[in-house]
């Protein structure tokens, strides 16, 4: 029997395909080598994405928090609804953006307890939600704990454009992420440590009130070379406001007008 089926109940239908220790595995996990990877990160993945994540990856986070893994997990944004962003926030986006910000949360509680109930460590950091703003010491520095960005490029899924948000291949910065911390280890991937924005300024160009200075990301510059923080924030609360009715900190400009991953669906079967 498996370890996974026997410890958890509503995962029967993803555990008979997750391979696991096989029988005696409960009794060798005190024994296992740190080093050694006990589970295949494909089918790891293979079992994220059908909880309805767009995009997982794995990163060496060590030098960050006081985990050794995490697996990031992204969600893309509606393209069509992404369209009609690119002169500021509307009702749909507001609305989109809401929806992918609770199902990644989801996601990654559905994960966690997946580790968790294998005998591995895990903890979800959540996804940006409603009120996240007033948590302790964020109005001052308008930083959270951790930066799922920070997972993101370390696990290769993407770089950091020059609008400060992480940029990938197939959605570019269309996509909400978060991030699951895991003693688990399997094998990462190759981080990525700086931009690729070469010449483009598009984000810089339609940010209405001159947030994003136009430099290249590389890993470990101050976000104040990229953008001004507090003058992003403020517009995007002006324009929230005043265009959807809501009291919260989203516009959307850079996210939509970037050109990279604009040719490829949120759905990725809809494109063959």
């Amino acid at each position: 029997m498996h370890l996974l089926s026997t410890w958890l109940k509503g995962e029967e239908k993803a555990l008979q395909r997750f391979s696991m220790l096989g029988s005696g595995a409960q009794d060798n996990l005190s024994h296992r080598s740190d080093s050694e990877p006990l589970m295949d990160s494909s089918l790891l993945r293979e079992e994220i994405a059908s909880f309805g994540a767009s995009l997982v990856g794995f990163a060496d986070i060590r030098e960050f928090v006081p985990w050794p893994q995490a697996i990031s997990i992204a969600l893309a944004l509606d393209p069509v609804i992404m369209k009609g962003v690119k002169n500021g926030p509307t009702p749909e986006y507001y609305q989109e953006y809401t929806r992918a910000n609770t199902m990644l949360n989801e996601i990654a509680q559905r994960t966690a307890r997946l580790l968790l109930g294998a005998g591995y460590r895990a903890e979800a950091f959540p996804a940006t939600i409603a009120g996240s703003d007033k948590l302790q010491g964020y109005e001052r520095t308008l930083r959270a704990a951790f930066q799922h960005k920070t997972a993101a490029t370390r696990a290769g899924l993407g770089f950091i454009g020059k609008s400060g948000l992480l940029t990938t291949p197939d959605f570019g910065p269309r996509l909400r992420l978060v991030t699951v911390f895991t003693d688990l280890p399997f094998p990462t991937g190759q981080p990525i440590l700086e931009g690729r924005c070469g010449c483009c300024r598009l984000c810089v160009e339609a940010c209405p009130v001159g947030a994003i200075k136009g430099r290249e990301w590389r890993a470990g510059m101050a976000r104040e070379e990229l953008l001004d923080a507090r003058a992003c924030r403020r517009e995007a609360k002006r324009l929230l406001k005043e265009r959807v009715g809501a009291d919260e900190v989203v516009c959307g400009i850079c996210v939509a007008i970037c050109p990279c991953g604009q040719m490829v669906s949120a759905n990725p079967q809809e494109d063959s």
